[in-house]
């Protein structure tokens, strides 16, 4: 029991998404019910140990219940999530199909049965 305890006090969400800290949080806040006693206690615990990105957008989520605050970090960590994903996509490389393609000139050297010899490229 004292173990579950220790293990909710240092619970943090790391790679976790919202829903998967949720269910972890909840699972150990039965063991630690001074903590959870209360919508106030229990919002407060859940924020402590967010990811400090996310609990920058949800400071202002003051009021409501934890089941509100739970929502709200649902919700904003999905807007998070596309605002990544549109950077990525906005800073990834042009596709190949895009770029330049080089250019190879041969050149002929003799009749005398000697191959193809490729040129020197040109900086355009």
């Amino acid at each position: 029991m004292q173990r579950k305890f220790q293990e909710f006090m240092d619970l943090k969400q790391g790679g976790r998404n919202v829903l998967q800290y949720s269910e972890a949080f909840n699972h150990l806040a039965q063991y630690a019910t001074e903590y959870g006693n209360t919508e106030e206690k229990k919002r407060y615990a859940f924020l402590c140990g967010m990811n400090a990105t996310l609990k920058e957008h949800l400071t202002w989520q003051t009021t409501g219940t934890y089941n509100d605050l739970v929502n709200a970090a649902i919700v904003q960590e999905g807007a998070m999530r596309q605002a990544e994903e549109e950077d990525r996509k906005r800073k990834a490389p042009a596709t190949t199909s895009a770029a330049p393609q080089a250019k190879h000139r041969l050149i002929y050297t003799s009749p005398t049965g000697q191959c193809f010899q490729e040129a020197p490229q040109q900086q355009l």
